[in-house]
């Protein structure tokens, strides 16, 4: 059962990433075209450093994805890391959606915008196959266990 839970979670983080790429980049499209004081929103520092944070958190979450894709010897220790890919790609999903709703003002919400559609995907995603606290609650209990393989001979192989 644990094997089918994995691979679902997996399959629903592959998808997390995916709508918070998008989102991201709904919301750069936005900035870009939306003017404020004769000048496009995207050029304000307070903007760029929120759609950043997103960027970066969604880059932190592309290895994560592709590694299982890789061959790779099933140790405990790699197992364990494949724990936290859920938790970690929902949580890029969503700041993406947070940024981008802030970013598009009230008017995201709205049916005139597509981000709406992309928000209401990722928080109903977030719950699937376990949310974010039931996957970290999973990866404390792999690490805090007797005998756990940690460290980088057995996570890196």
């Amino acid at each position: 059962m644990e094997g089918v839970l994995n691979r679902a979670a997996l399959a629903v983080s592959a998808q997390q990433l995916g709508l918070a790429q998008r989102m991201l980049d709904l919301g750069i499209d936005h900035s870009a075209q939306r003017k404020q004081f004769g000048k496009p929103i995207g050029s304000f520092q307070a903007v760029k450093h929120q759609l950043a944070d997103v960027a970066v958190k969604i880059e932190f979450a592309k290895p994560v994805c592709s590694a299982p894709l890789r061959p790779h010897h099933q140790s405990a220790a790699r197992r364990g890391a494949r724990l936290s890919r859920q938790a970690r790609r929902c949580e890029a999903a969503w700041l993406s959606a947070r940024r981008s709703m802030q970013v598009h003002g009230a008017m995201g919400y709205t049916w005139e915008a597509d981000l709406q559609m992309f928000m209401k995907r990722a928080w109903a995603l977030d719950a699937a196959w376990g949310d974010r606290a039931y996957h970290k609650t999973r990866v404390a209990k792999f690490i805090f266990a007797e005998g756990a393989e940690l460290g980088p001979g057995d996570t890196f192989n």
